[in-house]
C-alpha cells in the first residue's frame, strides 16, 4: 500500500512539477505599427527612439517577413485569437460595420479562443486593453483590470487608456501566482494618428491624435528637424492596390509637404510613447523574476502607409499596410540577438505557436501552425504566407509578393519583385522575365484560394462558416 502511495505522489508532483515549469505568456499587441519606421532592428532614420522594443529584440528573436492575416483591426485579431483566417472566424471587417448594417456579428460560436484554451489547461487569464475582435479575444478570460475596451481608438483614446491598460497588466503581473498565467496587453496606439490626416473626420487635427505639431512655431522631438517623407511618396500607387473610392485614400493629393511630415511626426511620437508602456510592462516581468520562464511576443494587427506612395492606413497589401512587427524572447529557449528573415508566418501561427511552447496540445484545426522550431534553431516549412482584404487575396514568398484583386467586374494580377523593387513601384507580372516566377506565384495562390472555396473579393457581410 505504502509502495501506491508513494508512486501517486511521485505522479502527483511530477505534474505539478511540469504545470510550474510551463511559461507564463505575455502577448503584446500595438496597432497599426509601420515596420517601416520600427521594426526591432534599432536601425532607424528620422531620428525615433524606441529603447525598449529594440532591447527586446536585443533579447529575443526577430521575425523579418511577419504579416496581417487582413491588414485591418478586427480581422487581424480574430485571426490571433482563433488561429484562423478570416474567412473562417466570420469578421472580414470591424465589428462597429457589423453592427451599423447587418446588427450582429457573423463569428463563428464553436471557435476555441486563446483564452479559453490555456484557461482549460490550467492557465490565470487577463486580457487588458483593447479588444476590438467581436468578442473572441474576451473568451476564457477571468481578470480585466480597470476597465474593458472594444473598438478602433484613435483621436486621443489611446494616449487617454493606454496607460491605464499597462498599469493593470504590470500590476497583475506582480501579483503572486500559483499557476502560470496568459496575458494579453492590447494598446491602440499609435492607432490615434488613424484619420487624423483625412477621411471622414472632417476638421480633425494632430492635437486631435496628440497635443502637438499644430503649427510649425513648435519644435518637434528632442529638437529635430520633424522626419522627412518616404522615398516612394512621390511613386503613384499600382493599378489594382487600392480602391480609389475609399473615403480613407480620397483628399490625400492636396496636401502639402509641411502636413505630411506632421502627420510622421504625430505618429512617431505616438510610437514612442507605445515604446514606454512595452518597457513597464517588461520591467515588471524582470523586477517580479520571471523573465526567464516567460514567453514575450510582441507584434501588431496591421502596419500603417504614413506616406508612402502618398496613402495613409492600412487595408491594402503594400508593405507598410501588411507587414507586422514580430519579437519573441523566451530565454530558457530562445537564443538572443536573433532575426529570422527566411520564415513567412501570419496572424494564424501565433496562438499555434504559443501552446506548442508551453507543451499544450489542442484538437482545434487552425488554419495556422507552429513555428516554434523556427525560434529554437530549426528552418524551413514556413516557404509561404497568405493574407486578404477587401478586394483580393496575397501572397508573399521568397523575394516576391503576388496579388490578385478584383475590383468591379476587372480583375487584377500583381507580382512585386521586392529585392530589386523594395518600394513596390512596379507591377512585373506580364514582364517576359518573370513569366516563370508569375506563373509559380498563380500557381500557388489560386491553388490555395480554391483549396480554401474562395472568391477573388469579399462582399462585407460575406462570411464562410
Amino acid at each position: 500500500m505504502k509502495s501506491v502511495i508513494s508512486i501517486f505522489i511521485i505522479v502527483f508532483s511530477l505534474s505539478l512539477l511540469n504545470a510550474q515549469e510551463r511559461p507564463n505568456v505575455v502577448f503584446i499587441v500595438v496597432d497599426q505599427w509601420s515596420t517601416r519606421i520600427v521594426d526591432g532592428s534599432g536601425d532607424y532614420a528620422n531620428g525615433i527612439e524606441t529603447p525598449n522594443i529594440d532591447k527586446l529584440a536585443s533579447e529575443g528573436m526577430r521575425f523579418e517577413n511577419s504579416y496581417s492575416s487582413f491588414p485591418l483591426c478586427c480581422p487581424a485579431r480574430a485571426s490571433f485569437y482563433t488561429g484562423l483566417m478570416p474567412h473562417n472566424h466570420g469578421l472580414v471587417d470591424n465589428e462597429e460595420i457589423y453592427h451599423h448594417t447587418i446588427g450582429e456579428l457573423p463569428i463563428k460560436q464553436d471557435a476555441k479562443t486563446m483564452g479559453e484554451i490555456f484557461k482549460e489547461n490550467g492557465y490565470n487569464t487577463a486580457f487588458f486593453g483593447k479588444e476590438h475582435a467581436g468578442g473572441y479575444g474576451w473568451r476564457g478570460i477571468d481578470n480585466f483590470g480597470s476597465m474593458k475596451y472594444t473598438g478602433g481608438g484613435m483621436l486621443g483614446e489611446g494616449s487617454a487608456y493606454d496607460p491605464v491598460f499597462t498599469s493593470d497588466a504590470a500590476e497583475f503581473i506582480q501579483q503572486e501566482h500559483n499557476k502560470p498565467f496568459y496575458l494579453t496587453l492590447s494598446l491602440i496606439n499609435p492607432h490615434d494618428i488613424c484619420k487624423v490626416l483625412g477621411g471622414k473626420l472632417k476638421g480633425a487635427s494632430y492635437a486631435d491624435a496628440i497635443f502637438f505639431c499644430r503649427d510649425d512655431s513648435e519644435p518637434y522631438l528632442r529638437f529635430q528637424e520633424r522626419p522627412q517623407l518616404p522615398e516612394n511618396h512621390s511613386v503613384e500607387y499600382v493599378d489594382g492596390m487600392i480602391d480609389s473610392n475609399d473615403y480613407m485614400f480620397k483628399d490625400l493629393a492636396d496636401r502639402t509637404e509641411t502636413e505630411w511630415r506632421q502627420y510622421i511626426a504625430t505618429y512617431q511620437l505616438l510610437m514612442e510613447n507605445t515604446d514606454r508602456q512595452v518597457g513597464h510592462v517588461l520591467k515588471a516581468i524582470k523586477d517580479s523574476g520571471l523573465e526567464d520562464n516567460t514567453l514575450v511576443i510582441f507584434t501588431a494587427d496591421h502596419g500603417e502607409m504614413m506616406g508612402s506612395h502618398g496613402l495613409i492606413a492600412k487595408t491594402i497589401f503594400y508593405e507598410e499596410s501588411a507587414k507586422t512587427p514580430l519579437i519573441i524572447k523566451y530565454p530558457s529557449k530562445i537564443e538572443a540577438q536573433t532575426d529570422d528573415n527566411t520564415s513567412f508566418v501570419g496572424s494564424v501561427d501565433l496562438l499555434p505557436t504559443m501552446l506548442d511552447f508551453c507543451g499544450i496540445e489542442s484538437s482545434t484545426d487552425f488554419d495556422g501552425k507552429s513555428f516554434k522550431a523556427n525560434c529554437t534553431g530549426s528552418a524551413g516549412g514556413f516557404d509561404y504566407v497568405f493574407s486578404e482584404n477587401f478586394n483580393g487575396r496575397m501572397v508573399r514568398f521568397g523575394d516576391y509578393k503576388y496579388i490578385i484583386s478584383q475590383f468591379g467586374d476587372e480583375e487584377y494580377r500583381i507580382l512585386f519583385d521586392l529585392k530589386n523593387d523594395p518600394d513596390e513601384t512596379t507591377n512585373v507580372y506580364h514582364h517576359t522575365d518573370y513569366k516563370k516566377i508569375s506563373k509559380q506565384a498563380h500557381k500557388v495562390l489560386s491553388g490555395w484560394m480554391e483549396k480554401e472555396g474562395l472568391g477573388n473579393y469579399f462582399v462585407r457581410d460575406y462570411i464562410k462558416m
